[in-house]
């Protein structure tokens, strides 16, 4: 047990020395849409694409020359825009949003290509539908439409050139972000869901 204890504690020093800790800011475009499905879990074709944006911070922490883990806070705008024959509303969800990557790196000094995958967790904190001059809030609406908390999966690629990185990632929800309605079906089971999906093109620069 003691030499095990050891044996641990000499890796996680050894890979302490040689991690590099470094941070940086990333801006980007985004496109977005809804994924919904009805009360008997039929999906729908309500919603098309809305541009949007993100941006904020992100670190990198390197276990060796191509293993890498990469947290990043951001704040993202995605959403859907209803198709014809709906509303016509415009839906914005305001994202504080928190990827965990892991990165993997190969290339030459100063031209390094990267791929990342990892769950991030999303705090919505707006969520309105915008209908020609009204806007309706979806967390007063009804009590409360939608939930405040996303989950999901993303996965990217990209080019680092010296400390600018430039890449593409997408990401998906598995969180259905519908509250459950009392409007249920009679057998008690509401299967409606709504799920989202970003993909984004960004710029970020390592300080």
């Amino acid at each position: 047990m003691k030499k095990f204890l050891l044996i641990v504690c000499g890796l996680a020093f050894t890979l302490g020395l040689n991690a590099q800790l470094r941070f940086g800011a990333k801006i980007g475009g985004a496109v977005s849409s809804l994924s919904t499905k009805n009360w008997e879990g039929e999906k729908e074709d309500r919603y098309k694409a809305r541009l949007g944006f993100l941006l904020g911070g992100m670190m990198e922490y390197s276990f060796t020359e191509s293993f890498a883990l990469q947290p990043e806070l951001l704040y993202v705008l995605n959403g859907a825009k209803e198709k014809e024959g709906g509303d016509g509303g415009r839906i914005s969800l305001h994202n504080i949003q928190l990827p965990v990557n892991l990165k993997y790196k190969f290339g030459v000094e100063g031209l390094k290509f990267y791929a990342t995958a990892g769950p991030y967790f999303s705090l919505i904190a707006g969520a309105k539908v915008k209908e020609g001059d009204k806007t309706r809030d979806l967390f007063k609406e009804d009590g409360g439409i939608i939930k405040r908390m996303d989950f999901g999966l993303g996965v990217g690629f990209g080019v680092e050139i010296k400390k600018i990185a430039i890449g593409a990632g997408y990401s998906f929800g598995l969180s259905n972000l519908y509250k459950k309605s009392s409007n249920s079906e009679d057998n008690g089971e509401d299967k409606n869901s709504m799920k989202t999906g970003t993909f984004a093109l960004s710029v970020g620069y390592f300080f």
